[in-house]
Order: C-alpha cells, then structure tokens, then sequence
C-alpha cells in the first residue's frame, strides 16, 4: 500500500485508509475490477450517492496493491472546491512539489513518468472537468500510471472504464437466517452493522422481516443500510421501519469525524442535486411521478415542458451518467427508473415548485391513453408486446388510478379501469381488477352506460373467479342501470352479463341469453364484444350433449377475427373448439387442436388461456394412459392458478373433467406418485410447461409411439401389461432406467425389473432394437427379429 520511491521520506498520503468497519460482500465486482484495471489504464466507478464507491475502490485497491511497485496513493477530493487547486492537491500527496522555475503539471508528469503506481481519486464528481483534464494530461505522458477514480458520473475521458456500482440485491421477505447470509449483501450488511451498536442482538421472525422490508425500502443501498442498522442501539427493526416509512429523519449519523455530506442520507442525495444543472433538477422532480420504471415515450409525453432548456432525451443521458436514473436492462426498449429514495426526494422538491398536481395529471391522462391503446392492442397481432408493456407498467397504471381517486376524477378512472380489463384477464390479476372497479363505483356519479359498463367489467371478473355471491350481486346492479336507459349496448351487456352467470353456475339458459346478446351486439355493430359472446358461446355447446355446435362459433369467430384482419382473435374460441373435439371421440385431433391452441396461448402470453389449455391436455392425456403427463401438466396448471386466485373449481361444468382426471391418475398411480408428479408439475416454468403441454418433451420419439403402446397397438399385442407397455414407450424415447423410475414414479429396480421383462417378451437383447421396431411395427414393416 506504501509508495517505494527511492530517496524520498514517505507522505502522509502513500498509505491507504484503513478501515475501520469490516467489508461486506461484494465479491464479484471486486473480482470485475481487478481484471478491468489490467486491461484498462482509467476506470472510474460510477453510482449514486452512498452505494458505496469508496469502500470498493479502496478494497480493490487493496488487493492490486503488490501489481504496483511504486505505490498505490489515495486522493481525497470531497473536501476540495477549487479546481485549480487539483493538481496541487495530488503533487502534496506524492510529495512532488513544484520548484519555482516549473509548473505543477510538469513536475507531476516527471514524477510519475517512470514510476508503475496507482492513483486512486476518490469522489471526482464535483470537480469532474477538473478531474478528466488533468488525468488525460497524465496517462498520455506516464505509460505506467494507472488510475482508479470514483465518481456520481463519468470523467468522459478517452479510453475510459466505467464500472457501475449498483445497490445490493434486496432479500425476498422471510428468506433472512439467523446469520444473514441467505438475504444477501444487504441483510449481511445490515446484521454486521447491527452487531457492532448492539452485540447481543438476537433475529427473531418479526426482526427478519423488517429487516428485509427496511433493505427493500431503501434500495439496498449501503449507506442507508449502515444508518438504519445504527438506530437499533435504542429501536427495534420495525421501529425503525415505521419511522422511514413516516418520513423521519431517522437515517442521520451522529458520528462527530463524520463528513456533513454523510452524515445523513438526506446530504448524500442533497451533494447530488447541487450537481445538476437547473433543467436537470426540474426533470429529476417531474420523473418522480412515475411509479417503477419508465420508458422514453412516457418521459417526453409527460415531462416536457417549461423549464426545460434542453432536449428531454439529453437530459436523460446526463441523469444517468451522474448516476441519478438507473437503466432497467432486459426490457427490450431503454427504460430507467429513479430509487426510492431519490423519487421521495424529487417529489418533494416537485411539490416545493407546485407543480405536483400538474405532473400527476398528466401523468394520469398518458397512461389513460396507454391503457385505451393497449386495449385494442391486446386484440391484435401485437398482443404479447401490449402485455409486455403494461406488466413493466403496472406500478404506474396503479398510481394513475390512484391519482383518478384522490382527484375524485371518477369518470377517467373508470375509463381506464375498462381498459384494463382484457389485461387483468389474460394476466389473472382478477383480485386487482376487482378492486379498482369497486372502488370506481363506489362514486355514484357519471352517466348509465359510462357505469353499466363499469359493472359489466366487474362482473365479467367475478364471475370468472367464481364469486357467485358477488356477481349475483353485480348482475342485479347492473339490470336496475339497463333499466334506466334505452341505450341498446346497455341491454345487450346486462343479457350478455346473464348469459356469463347463466354458464358459469350451470344454467340450461346459458346459451339462450347469450344468443340474445350476440344478435343485439350485432345490431349496433360492437365486434369486440360479438367476439367475447362467440367465445362464451363456444364453451357452452362444448359442455352440451352436443358439442359438435361448437365448431359453428368457433367458424363463425375466426370468419369475424379475418374481417378484421386480426387473426390473433381466434384465441378466443381456440381452447373450447379442442374442449369440444375431445368431447365428439376424436381423441387425437382434439390432442392436436388443443396444443395448437397452447401454442397459440403462450405466443400471446396470456395466462388464463395456458392454464385453461393445460388442464385439458391433462384430460386428454389421462384417457390416453399418460397419467403421469397428466398428474405433471395438473400441477403446472394449478400454479397459474395459485397465481391468478382461481381455479376450474370456479366453473362446475369444467371442474367435473378437472375431478374426473384426477381421480383416474390417482387410482392407477396412486396417491403418492400422484403428489409427486403433480409437484413436479408446479415447479415448472410456463415455458417449461407449455413444452410439455406439447409433448416436445418426448421429441425423438418415433412418429406415433402413443399410439404403440396404447390398448390394442403393437405392443398390446407382444402380450405387455400396461406398465411394461409405458417402459417400452420410454425406452423407445431413450430413457435411462434411472429416468424411466422418475418418469413413473417408481423404484429403480422396480424400473430395472419392468425393462428386462419387456426385452424379454420381445425377444431383444438391446435396448435401442426396442426404438427400431416399434417404429416399423407403427408404419407397418415386417417385424424386425432379434439378434
């Protein structure tokens, strides 16, 4: 750590600071550094206020020390305001002052000139200009000088590294243990910072939890992690959690060395707002009306305006180059966001400049146009897209309904709320949606049909989760609104609303009332809303006696989708059509059309439709004898279910298949592999699921092979029992006997037993023989002998 020039006393300054609290974490962009300083001369890592830059450069630093013969030297800046001053700070440092007959600069780069040392500049922010000025003097004059600097934005020099310190990763709630470590840097921090105020400290649940909840509310930066955690020499964790969600100053460091700008997390963030621009302090406050994330369009849609004396996108580059916006990667677009305790600290300055009503307004009114947009845009071709969007939108689509209520704008908010409702549906979020519209109608206000359309929406979610008592409910407010009016769209969307609970409770009326609906959609020309009946129409002639109706709607639905040149709309009757041909006795062409209708689900990411789907490939599985497929697409489907707050329970005409299937693969599986294969299931991913709803997983196999070893095929006929018949087929697929056990839920051996039976009643001494003749005996070769 200590300079070695020959000749020369040591400086206060060739040592670097010793820490006197223990490094947390960390480990991978310490490791990140070490590499990036071999191959880069400058790199300057980069972050907002109190993520803690200084304590990583100075351990990395650290830990290159012994590449540096020369020394590594730590420079202070944060006290320094002159610029001029600059490179004499750093000639005092390595102890190189200027002779009267030469400038500092010269006698820096004959310093340094010959000498492999380390330079490590710590908070550049402020004197940024200064800071690239002189550091781009020196590395073209020094070849062997290397330069570590730590700065809230980039020195902008060439062949510069920036490295970006990011906050820790927050914990989930309850996932701390005792010592801290499964919640990560941020609870490992906070626990060792803990300990140190108060050594007898001992977690219990509640602690935990708040532990992670104050760690999540402050972002996970390091600072505020330090502050909290000192309070509990006199708090306890949920105190301290009760008094940052109050607004409190809670976050203040008394220690007398320490620097003001640290001393509380209020002068970190306050140092970063003096070192921005006026238009950028204007935008920094406007953003902090955004909820979450946010994208470019959003931004200049919102906050462009007076005040603002540069272009919108400039003004973004340069917040995030001073570390105040955090891009959010992944998201396909360039979408940032503000840290919690930046946005607070924005929105209090937007209200100090009253312009926080104006903000929030049209902040409501853009997302209001999102949400109509989305709405037929979930109808289309683009439907994946639109609800890719609203999801990574969903905190600020929240937030503007919020803002509808607190404005008693009650109107706006219930036009928004509508909008919404193909989003909830196809995402499952029919708890939320609920909400909303209950609290929209609460306001007795607005015209008939701007409510009656309103109640439509609630009602169509009630019934969808099964609420029976609630949508009873809705039904009866919405007949006394359709009454009120002689709109025609009134009538048809309380008939339409009937014929939904007619369906859903098992009413013989169902169809009736909804083919009522259909005509009077019909004559006042609504096809989104023909459309939806069609569906419901579908599902109803597929739980008839006469389920082969269903290919009528399902026709006359994808006639009516191609009009509109949308094809994407025959998502709608997709899965009931495939409902229906398993119930007419074409098992495999309902198998085919209700994959395709999965496939079709997961393109347009819709939720409810890839629970709906895997559920009856399940059915149709189980009547093929793959009951372990069924038991594991049963359990996929339950978690979107789980998810989405429902289940086919909700709708008894479906729930009797549910029953049914399930029941089969109990009784041939038994209640253990059952459970077991039902939790495999659930583990799955959605795309994991949807690749087995389309039997990819059994891809290789030979062309048929269900049909092979099912009741009456060819190994039927070899004399094999259903078991052996199920071996054979997993062999044919290239099995382990170790992953037929698995597939089965079975004992190795008893996996082992089952292939040398099946080898044996077949005659063959290999394995892969069994693949080669079953799939001959599938296209009708001559039988292949054995050798």
């Amino acid at each position: 750590m200590t300079a070695s020039v020959p000749g020369s006393p040591r400086p206060p300054g060739a040592v670097l600071p010793t820490e006197v609290t223990s490094f947390v974490g960390r480990r991978q962009e310490r490791a990140d550094l070490r590499q990036r300083l071999g191959r880069f001369r400058l790199v300057t890592l980069v972050g907002v206020g109190g993520v803690g830059k200084t304590r990583l450069a100075l351990r990395t630093a650290t830990e290159v020390r012994g590449e540096f013969p020369d020394g590594v030297w730590f420079v202070e800046l944060a006290q320094l305001r002159d610029p001029d001053l600059l490179a004499h700070q750093l000639a005092a440092t390595l102890g190189c002052s200027a002779p009267a007959d030469r400038t500092v600069l010269s006698t820096l780069v004959r310093h340094l000139n010959e000498r492999r040392l380390l330079l490590v500049l710590d908070n550049c922010e402020h004197l940024a200009d200064a800071c690239a000025d002189l550091v781009d003097r020196l590395l073209r004059a020094c070849p062997r000088l290397r330069v570590l600097a730590t700065s809230r934005e980039s020195l902008r020099v060439e062949s510069e590294c920036t490295y970006l310190v990011t906050p820790f990763s927050v914990p989930e709630r309850s996932s701390i243990s005792e010592r801290g470590a499964s919640g990560g840097d941020a609870a490992a921090l906070f626990l060792d910072r803990a300990r140190a105020v108060w050594p007898g400290f001992d977690l219990t649940q509640d602690d935990r939890d708040a532990i992670g909840d104050i760690c999540r509310l402050v972002d996970g930066i390091p600072l505020a992690i330090e502050l909290a955690a000192v309070r509990l020499r006199a708090l306890s964790p949920a105190e301290v959690l009760r008094l940052l969600h109050e607004g409190s100053e809670v976050l203040r460091h008394d220690g007398r060395r320490m620097p003001e700008r640290r001393r509380t997390l209020r002068g970190c963030i306050d140092w970063s707002f003096d070192l921005c621009t006026d238009a950028e302090q204007r935008l920094w406050a406007r953003l902090s009306v955004f909820a979450g994330g946010f994208e470019l369009d959003a931004v200049q849609g919102i906050c462009q305006g007076p005040g603002l004396s540069e272009p919108v996108v400039d003004l973004i580059l340069s917040l995030v180059d001073k570390s105040i916006l955090m891009p959010e990667p992944g998201s396909g677009k360039a979408r940032f966001r503000l840290l919690e305790m930046l946005r607070q600290y924005g929105y209090e300055k937007l209200r100090d400049s009253g312009e926080d009503t104006t903000m929030r307004r049209a902040h409501r009114d853009w997302f209001l146009d999102l949400a109509t947009r989305a709405e037929a845009g979930l109808l289309g071709t683009d439907r994946r897209q639109w609800l890719h969007r609203l999801r990574r939108d969903h905190a600020n689509l929240q937030r503007a309904m919020a803002y509808s209520i607190d404005a008693h704008d009650h109107a706006q908010g219930r036009a928004m709320a509508r909008s919404l409702q193909h989003y909830w549906v196809a995402d499952g979020r029919f708890d939320e949606g609920r909400t909303w519209l209950a609290r929209f109608l609460r306001a007795d206000d607005g015209t008939v049909l701007d409510r009656l359309q309103t109640v439509h929406a609630a009602g169509w979610l009630a019934t969808l989760q099964g609420d029976t008592v609630a949508s009873a409910a809705i039904l009866r407010q919405g007949a006394q609104l359709a009454a009120s009016s002689d709109d025609a769209s009134a009538a048809a969307l309380i008939t339409q609303l009937d014929g939904m609970d007619a369906l859903y409770t098992g009413q013989p009326v169902a169809t009736e009332h909804l083919e009522l609906a259909l005509e009077r959609f019909r004559r006042v020309g609504d096809v989104d809303r023909q459309l939806e009946t069609l569906a419901l129409l579908t599902v109803a002639a597929a739980l008839s006696p006469a389920p082969v109706e269903a290919g009528r709607y399902h026709a006359e639905c994808g006639a009516l989708a191609r009009s509109r040149r949308e094809p994407a709309l025959r998502l709608y009757t997709a899965w009931p059509y495939a409902l229906a041909v398993w119930r007419s006795g074409d098992v495999e062409a309902a198998l085919s059309s209700a994959r395709d209708a999965l496939s079709f689900a997961a393109s347009r990411s819709d939720q409810l439709s890839l629970a709906l789907c895997l559920e009856t490939i399940a059915w149709i599985e189980a009547g093929r004898g793959r009951q372990v497929n069924a038991a594991v697409l049963l359990g996929a489907a339950d978690r979107l279910w789980s998810r989405m707050g429902t289940s086919t329970a909700a709708f008894p005409g479906l729930f009797r298949f549910r029953r049914d299937c399930e029941t089969d693969c109990r009784r041939l599986l038994g209640d253990g592999p059952f459970e077991a294969a039902r939790v495999r299931g659930a583990e799955l991913t959605p795309e994991q699921a949807c690749s087995r709803g389309r039997g990819q997983h059994e891809e290789g196999a030979p062309p048929g092979v269900a049909g092979g070893i099912a009741e009456g095929g060819p190994l039927s006929a070899a004399g094999l029992t259903r078991r052996e018949r199920e071996v054979a087929g997993l062999l044919a697929l290239g099995r382990t006997n170790r992953e037929i056990a698995m597939e089965l839920m079975i004992a190795p051996r008893t996996a082992e037993s089952h292939v040398h039976q099946v080898l044996s009643k077949l005659g063959f001494h290999s394995r892969a023989k069994v693949t080669v003749w079953l799939a001959d005996q599938l296209r009708g070769a001559p039988e292949t002998t054995a050798s």
